[in-house]
């Protein structure tokens, strides 16, 4: 089932007795097509049997592609980790980087295809998702505090932790205009803003300190008015 396009004379020798299933009868040609490897257990069918979606597996390495990472698994078959599912905070270019060949790694099942003789794996879902972890702590509206680790004339980035960016654009700045960031912002400032949306395809949040100040101005407005209510007579 694994060994692709390998020579018969590896496999068997003259005089040795195997157990093959008929695959086709051409009586034209008095011919018949025989198969060894459908007498034996076909290895995906096997994974799939025994494995379930969410189970953690391991293996050694095999070959690092420009698209994932294959590693070994029992039957002799292969599982693919794709670039997107090595990391949730580095793009998978760049943390492929961390894997050689050879090297032993733990990862969760993510899809078995037994006719396709696939199966998919991920390395990153060994983890919770600090994304979804992030918004299921900070509902919006939240005020959430963090460090400028980029700055660009329309925004700025900044790091929330845990790998978790919020973006800072320049007309969230203040509410007068601001025409660049770096006017206002630089790398290191820690800043407080507003949690305003989020961007789950770019696994981003959007913050704004505009929308912070104009809350805070409305709490003292309204604070303000509350005292002087309570103190007429």
């Amino acid at each position: 089932w694994t060994n692709r396009n390998v020579s018969p004379s590896k496999v068997v020798a003259i005089g040795d007795e195997v157990e093959v299933m008929i695959l086709d009868i051409d009586e034209e040609r008095r011919r018949i097509s025989l198969g060894i490897k459908q007498c034996q257990t076909n290895p995906w069918e096997e994974f799939a049997a025994t494995h379930n979606k969410g189970d953690r597996v391991s293996g050694k390495i095999k070959s690092i592609t420009d698209f994932g990472v294959f590693i070994g698994l029992d039957g002799g078959i292969d599982g693919l980790i794709h670039l997107s599912d090595l990391s949730w905070s580095e793009a998978g270019e760049e943390a492929v980087h961390k894997y050689r060949k050879g090297e032993e790694i733990d990862a969760l099942v993510l899809s078995v295809d037994p006719e396709r003789e696939r199966i998919s794996l991920g390395v990153k879902q060994l983890d919770k998702d600090p994304f979804a972890e992030f918004v299921a702590a900070y509902p919006k509206g939240s005020v959430i505090k963090g460090t400028v680790i980029e700055v660009e004339p329309k925004a700025a980035t900044v790091d929330l932790g845990d790998g978790v960016e919020g973006i800072l654009r320049a007309t969230e700045l203040s509410r007068d205009r601001v025409e660049d960031a770096r006017s206002v912002l630089s790398e290191g400032d820690e800043v407080e803003a507003k949690f305003i949306g989020l961007d789950r395809k770019s696994r981003t949040v959007n913050l704004s300190i505009k929308a912070k100040e104009d809350d805070e101005d409305k709490a003292a407005v309204n604070d303000y008015n509350q005292s002087e209510g309570g103190g007429a007579p």
